[in-house]
């Protein structure tokens, strides 16, 4: 792919401007965005993590993001990861962090506000602060809605992990299962496609975990297997 680097970060770049604008009204100093595979995370921000090799007072942040963890995942759920990570830069010019990797209140309420839903289990119920979080989105958000306006904008992602038995979940629920089965001998499922039955009929279906879906004919809710 011809100019792989340059096509994929400038993506990211344009993201960052985007979110920075929209969601933080332009008040981030700006980051390098880096991808590497750290295991078990699915971003990560770091204050200061480069220097400039002219002026070594000057310094510039980091935001990495882990290719595995978005294998055969929709982009909204990229740059959840990145807003995510986009918050903790916010807190630390602008709020007063906790210890390291804990996420306190100041930054729930900010990512709140911007319309992602912090919580421990990445879903409805879960805790809203803690060591490690994940987050859902606000249907109804300030971010729902400029994921959709970077759409139409044509700011899409055109690359992903190739090794898809590396992917990094982005939900509590889904990372312990995933150890489960790593500890059996189990290989994941490399489609990141599950297969769902009717317990009535048998018909069946096939889509991405955790999904909810109802029988049309029985009305009955699909079971995995």
């Amino acid at each position: 792919m011809d100019q792989a680097t340059s096509k994929e970060y400038a993506v990211f770049q344009r993201a960052y401007d985007f979110f920075n604008k929209e969601l933080f009204a332009g008040e981030l100093p700006g980051v390098l965005i880096t991808l590497q595979r750290k295991s078990h995370n699915v971003g990560m921000y770091r204050r200061g993590s480069f220097k400039d090799r002219s002026d070594l007072t000057q310094v510039v942040d980091e935001i990495a993001i882990n290719p595995d963890a978005y294998v055969n995942l929709s982009d909204v759920e990229i740059w959840q990861a990145l807003v995510h990570e986009m918050c903790h830069q916010w807190q630390f010019h602008f709020g007063k962090p906790s210890r390291k990797s804990y996420h306190n209140r100041e930054w729930a309420n900010k990512m709140e506000s911007i319309g992602l839903i912090p919580s421990s289990t990445g879903k409805p119920g879960g805790a809203r602060i803690g060591q490690t979080m994940f987050d859902y989105v606000d249907e109804a958000g300030r971010f729902r809605e400029c994921v959709q306006a970077l759409r139409k904008q044509g700011v899409v992602l055109n690359l992903q992990s190739s090794d898809e038995n590396a992917q990094v979940s982005r939900s509590a629920e889904a990372q312990k299962h995933e150890a489960q089965m790593r500890q059996a001998g189990v290989k994941k499922n490399r489609s990141n496609r599950v297969k769902y039955s009717c317990p009535q009929c048998q018909v069946n279906a096939w889509g991405k975990p955790e999904l909810h879906l109802i029988c049309g004919d029985c009305q009955c809710r699909l079971e995995p297997v």
